[in-house]
């Protein structure tokens, strides 16, 4: 019987999450062109999509974030990843500021603009570049 390492363990989730992210960034290319999508649900598909990269892009570094919000995320992917960049960090700046989790006065989420979504798409697309190339160089 084959046992399977920690190092499999990682790539496989590395590769799961980056086609799972692939997918939620996918969906939610098109749809800016015009869908029956409301920007509230091309909203979650970037903040799914965002989660996915950074999750793919630690498990390269068999590591799996703590949490899912957007800027800690990156923090946590920055103690790894040295090729993480200010626009990177502003892109998850801008997607995280949309949500209100646990808020004590009850903000609830607002709803994006159509540019705010195309610019989350712009530098979310960039991360997207990064993960791939890890995800590439993995066995």
């Amino acid at each position: 019987m084959e046992t399977i390492g920690m190092e499999d363990v990682y790539v496989e989730e590395a590769r799961k999450h980056l086609a799972y992210a692939n997918g939620y960034f996918g969906a939610l290319e098109k749809s800016l062109n015009g869908t029956r999508f409301n920007n509230d649900l091309k909203y979650n598909l970037a903040l799914m999509a965002l989660e996915k990269y950074f999750t793919a892009l630690m498990a390269c570094y068999e590591e799996l974030p703590s949490n899912h919000v957007p800027i800690g995320l990156f923090r946590e992917a920055s103690q790894l990843e040295a090729e993480l960049t200010d626009s990177m960090k502003q892109t998850c700046v801008l997607v995280g500021k949309f949500e209100g989790i646990c808020s004590l006065e009850d903000f609830g989420y607002r709803t994006p603009a159509h540019s705010d979504l195309e610019e989350m798409t712009k530098g979310m697309r960039v991360i997207k570049q990064l993960v791939e190339r890890r995800c590439a160089d993995l066995k």
